[in-house]
């Protein structure tokens, strides 16, 4: 089965027969299982790879598991990768600081990866850090495609008892807009868009702050596995309706990246027609691929600013076991085009 550019999201292990070199692979260690399992795929399917980097964020993990899971992924990594650089980047919040120790390491390897075969593992990349970095390949290094896997978790915790929601973080150490995402605030009203996530107290807290006239949801339906749609409406009731977002709900795929920046790009243009007046600040809580599709949507359209709550602690039990891989290509050539607005 073949990989059809920008249009296929498909299982890792299917397409490996067309993929199976690559000139540079990016991942990220975690306390999650799932993050070795793009690198067992690869190395089950003699996959070869020039140049492997892996980013290792400080974290809370009592039980050690992130050091047992990375030993693991460098193990197998030494075995199809000619070259392996490990990145101690630091704190998981800090995304300006650990993409700068990216880029001075790489240009100190002297690392090429303009018209390279490059494949980015996100599973376990915290989002700041993901939007960061690949802004970073699209304007410092002037990448015009990358392939992008992902592995789902099999499930996530347990709800907390007290407040029936899903915790997959604890604290709150700021919200601001990710480095490289500030857009313009050319009004003096906000227009709030939310891609919904299980964490309900973290869309209001956004909410909170940015004080909206209006705001939006989007919520990933179809979704991972059925029912989970359901579970992120239930954990944001009580934003969704103080908000006033109940009554502005739409829907994009959690596994889609190309249907969400879609979804993402129609709902603007409406916006801009009967809500010119607003600067339009959107908050992605949702899965890592919607993720991506906003981020696709604002290396375009660079007016559009992008909000997160960094948290103090990212949750060392937050999900178990290890789902589904997917992998799909991107063809950044197509967003760089009307860039410059």
């Amino acid at each position: 089965m073949k990989l059809i550019e920008n249009l296929s999201v498909l299982h890792l292990e299917n397409v490996l027969d067309d993929l199976n070199k690559f000139d540079i692979f990016i991942s990220s260690g975690s306390f999650e299982e799932r993050c070795k399992k793009s690198i067992s795929i690869f190395l089950q399917n003699s996959v070869k790879i020039e140049t492997s980097i892996i980013f290792s964020f400080i974290e809370k993990d009592k039980n050690d598991n992130k050091g047992k899971n990375l030993t693991k992924m460098l193990e197998n990594l030494k075995k199809i990768s000619k070259n392996l650089v490990l990145l101690d980047v630091g704190s998981v919040s800090k995304p300006s600081k650990g993409i700068k120790k990216f880029i001075l390491e790489m240009d100190k390897l002297s690392v090429e990866f303009k018209n390279k075969k490059i494949l980015l593992d996100i599973s376990t990349f915290p989002k700041p850090y993901l939007f960061l970095l690949i802004k970073v390949l699209f304007d410092r290094y002037k990448v015009n495609s990358v392939y992008v896997c992902y592995t789902e978790p099999l499930k996530y915790k347990d709800k907390n008892t007290t407040n029936g929601e899903t915790i997959l973080t604890s604290g709150l150490d700021r919200i601001e807009c990710i480095p490289g995402f500030v857009g313009n605030s050319t009004y003096s009203q906000n227009l709030l868009i939310v891609i919904l996530g299980f964490e309900g107290n973290r869309a209001q807290e956004v909410f909170e702050i940015i004080e909206p006239t209006i705001t939006y949801a989007i919520n990933g339906f179809p979704s991972y596995k059925p029912g989970w749609h359901k579970i992120s409406i239930e954990n944001n009731m009580s934003f969704l309706n103080e908000s006033g977002a109940h009554r502005h709900i739409y829907f994009a795929p959690a596994n889609d990246p190309f249907e969400t920046e879609k979804v993402i790009s129609e709902l603007i243009e409406e916006i801009k027609i009967s809500n010119p007046d607003n600067n339009i600040i959107i908050a992605p809580l949702g899965t890592k691929i919607q993720a991506l599709g906003i981020l696709l949507y604002a290396l375009r359209n660079r007016a559009i600013k992008i909000v997160y709550p960094f948290p103090s602690i990212y949750m060392s039990d937050r999900s178990e076991g290890v789902g589904e891989s997917w992998i799909f290509k991107v063809d950044l050539s197509k967003w760089r085009k009307g860039n410059e607005s």
